[in-house]
């Protein structure tokens, strides 16, 4: 689980140069710049976006899954009632769930201090969850246990998918975070870079 999303999708350099411009934004990027770029210049450009669409992907899963477990309402609700006692530890399980975290970055193409093209990427991160326990204390989350995890993970240009993977992650796990990490909703509104969403699997 501790994988970066790179390693997970396969993205090395050469295959993420090769899906950004085979049918992706790069061509509709060099439509939008006005005259005639060298080859030179072309191929700076295709680098340059393939190295920031590579830099979405340097985050790993298991930070991923513990991003969207912040949004577990009964995890907030635990880490708000440990928060305001410090004796209080609670243990809160889901047997059977989906985590989706998904982000929508853009990057702006500059040519001379103008604005010629906003790329607009999307990737979501989908766990299905089975057999997660995870311990709160003093507002924190301790450490989470997972059975069984598989996960769903997309980089999507527009309708058009650039780099896809569906496969189990390895479980069973154990995630320690030392002194624990803060729960944003326990005391403050939150502020997460992402939108995620939990949600119980139905049969």
């Amino acid at each position: 689980m501790t994988g970066h999303l790179r390693d997970f999708l396969g993205a090395d350099d050469a295959t993420l140069t090769r899906r950004l411009a085979e049918g992706g934004p790069v061509g509709a990027v060099l439509d939008a710049i006005p005259g005639h770029l060298s080859g030179p210049a072309r191929e700076a450009l295709g680098a340059e976006l393939s190295a920031a669409a590579g830099g979405l992907l340097e985050e790993d899963l298991g930070s991923i899954l513990l991003s969207g477990l912040m949004g577990y309402d009964c995890l907030i609700a635990a880490a708000r009632e440990t928060a305001a006692d410090a004796d209080v530890t609670r243990l809160v399980a889901l047997d059977d769930h989906l985590v989706r975290v998904t982000y929508d970055p853009h990057i702006d193409v500059l040519v001379d201090r103008e604005r010629v093209y906003e790329l607009r990427l999307s990737l979501s991160v989908t766990f299905t969850v089975q057999g997660l326990a995870a311990t709160v204390r003093a507002g924190r989350l301790a450490h989470v246990r997972v059975a069984h995890c598989a996960a769903d993970v997309r980089l999507s240009w527009g309708e058009h998918t650039l780099l896809q993977r569906s496969d189990l992650v390895d479980a069973p796990l154990l995630i320690r975070l030392g002194a624990g990490i803060p729960v944003p909703r326990a005391t403050v509104a939150d502020q997460a870079r992402g939108t995620a969403r939990v949600t119980r699997r139905r049969a």
